[in-house]
């Protein structure tokens, strides 16, 4: 693929964005939508920053993004930690397993009453819930990396004389980085899908309660503006994990 095309193929999607937003705004202006029950985005825009300081707009995006990162962070290390062992080593797999399978369907949202118990109303009990959305896609792919290596190539590296843990670490996980990377793509798109489910448990900061707190209020243009807000940082923090995938794993690995 030329620069050109590669350029325009990362991004299509905030092209996308735009289109949308400019379509969303135009059926507003001309009277398509309701404003009253769907605003335009610049509506949106300007009730937020009328409403908002803008200090306490960036305070509720970082205490978002602080719950996100640390969220992930745990979540990923538990995924990819406990997927390659449950990949490589056959008992590891069949005591897990079982434990995450039973576990999986259940969505974050539902461990709320419990997160509550056994951490409070605190950011652990947050955080808790995002680690789950992040934990069981980066725990899956990592599994299947590590379990769908070509026999033939740690064969090659036997012959070499490399065993052991040495092939696990020179071989086998940059053989499943691929898996990996994609599954830590999808949790950290996770992470972010239970964030307002998250900051439902009595947060007084951060994206999820500025659209929750704009509904209570009927402020429908601050909690459509937190919605896109939400998305927006997402799209951003998004973009900086897969520059830092590509840098890591090798740009034949695309998304």
């Amino acid at each position: 693929m030329s620069r050109a095309g590669d350029a325009l193929a990362r991004h299509a999607g905030l092209v996308g964005v735009v289109a949308f937003l400019g379509l969303w705004e135009l059926a507003a202006r001309l009277g398509w939508r309701n404003p009253a029950i769907m605003p335009a985005p610049s509506q949106a825009v300007v009730a937020a920053l009328a409403t908002i300081p803008p200090w306490t707009l960036l305070e509720h995006v970082a205490t978002s993004l602080w719950r996100i990162c640390a969220g992930f962070a745990l979540g990923a290390a538990a995924g990819i930690g406990l997927g390659i062992a449950a990949g490589w080593y056959r008992p590891v797999a069949l005591v897990s397993r079982p434990f995450v399978e039973i576990l999986r369907p259940i969505p974050p949202l539902a461990w709320i009453p419990i997160a509550i118990v056994w951490f409070g109303l605190g950011e652990p009990s947050k955080i808790f819930v995002i680690f789950l959305g992040t934990f069981f896609p980066v725990f899956t792919s990592a599994a299947r990396g590590m379990a769908s290596i070509q026999p033939a190539i740690l064969r090659a590296a036997r012959t070499m004389d490399v065993d052991g843990l040495r092939l696990l670490a020179k071989v086998a996980i940059p053989a499943a980085m691929p898996d990996i990377a994609t599954g830590l793509r999808i949790g950290f798109g996770l992470g972010f899908g239970v964030l307002v489910a998250a900051e439902l448990i009595a947060a007084e900061r951060g994206m999820g309660h500025l659209v929750m707190e704009a509904r209570q209020l009927g402020q429908l243009g601050v909690s459509v503006f937190g919605i896109f807000l939400i998305g927006l940082v997402n799209l951003v923090a998004d973009h900086q994990l897969a520059a830092a995938i590509r840098r890591t794993v090798g740009r034949w690995h695309e998304f």
